[in-house]
């Protein structure tokens, strides 16, 4: 059976910004694509990872064309996007207020939670969640 993970925008993102390039993730990305494992994001992950790419554009991290490949090749990675329908919105709103974290944090939280999947993140407010939900790890932990 396939491992399930969820992947924060911040993993994603080292896929495709130089110099934030990750050996951890990029095994991760060979398992996923090589289906070893199966990738989920809440819907929100590509608006996060056009805005990264948007905001390594305009410091001058990649050109456009940089941005727009690195699109491109995310739209070919196998994964599951979930919408927040699907989620439960109240889920979400739930651990944002019980574990002071953004919405945006919270679902990626909430997703893993209820998948049962394990959730690699590079967000120091879910890292700092380690202790209480085991199944948060730094890509490193992979």
């Amino acid at each position: 059976m396939s491992r399930t993970i969820v992947l924060d925008c911040a993993v994603s993102a080292t896929w495709f910004i130089p110099d934030e390039s990750s050996s951890h993730a990029q095994r991760i990305l060979a398992d996923i694509m090589d289906r070893k494992c199966t990738m989920i994001v809440p819907s929100l992950w590509w608006f996060e990872i056009m805005n990264v790419l948007r905001s390594a554009v305009l410091r001058k991290r990649i050109d456009e064309q940089a941005a727009r490949t690195a699109v491109l090749l995310l739209k070919e990675i196998p994964k599951e996007v979930v919408e927040p329908e699907t989620q439960g919105q109240f889920g979400i709103l739930s651990l944002a207020l019980a574990d002071r974290l953004s919405a945006y944090d919270a679902a990626y939280l909430h997703l893993a939670h209820s998948c049962g999947a394990e959730l690699f993140t590079l967000d120091t407010d879910l890292l700092s969640l380690k202790g209480k939900y085991k199944f948060i790890k730094h890509p490193s932990g992979y």
